[in-house]
C-alpha cells in the first residue's frame, strides 16, 4: 500500500501543493479551501506541510456520528458520504493533526478531508522540492534509513574535523 510522507526538511514554502489541492477538488485558485495546508514560522524560514495522515485506526471515522467517514480500501484515504454528514465537526475536533478542513461552499459549511486524489495526488505533481511523496510503504523505511546514515556520516565528519 502507498503512504502519504511529508519531509518538512524540504518545503520551501511556495504553497504550490495548496493552490493544487484547491483546483483539483475546487475549480478554483484558494489556499482556504485546499486539503493540505503549509504551516510556517517565516523568522526562521521553516515550513511543514500538514495533511491528513490516513491513520491506521482514524480518529475521524470513530468520532463521526453519523457514519459519513469511511477508508478507501484501495488508496487508504478517508472518504466524506456527503449525504450523510451533518456537519457537526466531531470528526475535525478529533483529528490529533488538524487535517480536516472546514470549509464554505455555496455559502454551506462543508468537512473537507483528502482524498489522495483517487490515488494520484495533484499536490506531489507540483511540489518540485520533493518535500511531498506518495511511495509504497516499504521505501519509506528505506529512504528513514538512509537518511540517518546521512546524518551519522555528517556528524562523523564534522566531529573529525574537529579535532
Amino acid at each position: 500500500m502507498k503512504v502519504y510522507m511529508i519531509d518538512s526538511n524540504k518545503c520551501t514554502g511556495c504553497h504550490l501543493c495548496e493552490l493544487a489541492c484547491a483546483y483539483k477538488h475546487y475549480k478554483t485558485f484558494s489556499p482556504e479551501l485546499s486539503n493540505i495546508k503549509i504551516e510556517s514560522i517565516e523568522d526562521i524560514a521553516f515550513n511543514v506541510p500538514n495533511n491528513c495522515m490516513q491513520c491506521e485506526e482514524p480518529n475521524c471515522i470513530k468520532a463521526c456520528v453519523a457514519g459519513a467517514l469511511h477508508k478507501d480500501n484501495k488508496t487508504g484515504s478517508i472518504l466524506i458520504d456527503k449525504n450523510r454528514c451533518i456537519g457537526c465537526k466531531a470528526c475535525a475536533m478529533a483529528c490529533p493533526f488538524g487535517a480536516i478542513s472546514i470549509v464554505k461552499k455555496n455559502s454551506k459549511l462543508e468537512i473537507s478531508i483528502c482524498d489522495l486524489c483517487a490515488g494520484d495526488p495533484e499536490c506531489i505533481k507540483v511540489c518540485r522540492s520533493g518535500a511531498i511523496n506518495y511511495l509504497e510503504d516499504s521505501k519509506i523505511n528505506k529512504i528513514k534509513r538512509k537518511d540517518v546514515v546521512n546524518r551519522l556520516l555528517d556528524e562523523s565528519n564534522e566531529n573529525s574535523h574537529k579535532r
